[in-house]
């Protein structure tokens, strides 16, 4: 009895750590483990652990290439590394990266943040969906909550996500009926 109880309590364990949430981007299915979503609709995969960073329709290694104005520049660790643009800002590639043309996050002890609306976040730790954070390994949102702005834009355009029940688009917020 000791033993069922014990490989019972083994397979519940190996089931809970091992189960990862399928997400969504924009319909293509993906596991958080294996790729990142940018900017609600664009797959990057994570090779080897090596995360990839979008540059306008590519993905790229932060260790190859950085990204300045929807362009791919080499990236060389030991050599000279000029500052780049990012739209109004002027951005350190060995520090910081790119995104979207015109928002610069940080690279942190090795990890490029990503941003969500307008903060950065580190992506081992969290995610971001509807221009929210969620914790990674819980559901993200699917709804934009009240008095938050329904309108998803960046360089690429805009979309026009869902207020969550009971709220109405009005005035670019998610207001009460």
């Amino acid at each position: 009895m000791a033993r069922l109880f014990i490989l019972a309590l083994l397979s519940f364990v190996a089931t809970s750590v091992f189960a990862e949430l399928l997400l969504s981007c924009s319909g293509n299915d993906y596991y958080a483990s294996q790729y990142t979503c940018f900017d609600e609709d664009f797959l990057c995969p994570i090779n080897n652990g090596d995360r990839t960073v979008r540059c306008a329709e590519a993905c790229y290694s932060l260790s190859q290439y950085s990204c300045a104005t929807d362009t791919l520049e080499p990236y060389l660790p030991n050599g000279v590394n000029p500052d780049q643009p990012c739209g109004s800002e002027i951005f350190d590639p060995s520090t910081s990266l790119c995104l979207d043309r015109y928002f610069v996050c940080p690279i942190v002890n090795g990890t490029a943040y990503f941003n969500c609306e307008d903060g950065c976040y580190d992506p081992t730790q969290y995610g971001c969906a509807l221009g929210q954070l969620y914790p990674v390994g819980t559901v993200p949102p699917t709804c934009v909550p009240q008095y938050s702005d329904p309108n998803n834009c960046d360089y690429y355009g805009c979309v026009q996500e869902p207020c969550c029940a009971g709220l109405w688009d009005g005035a670019d917020r998610c207001r009460p009926l």
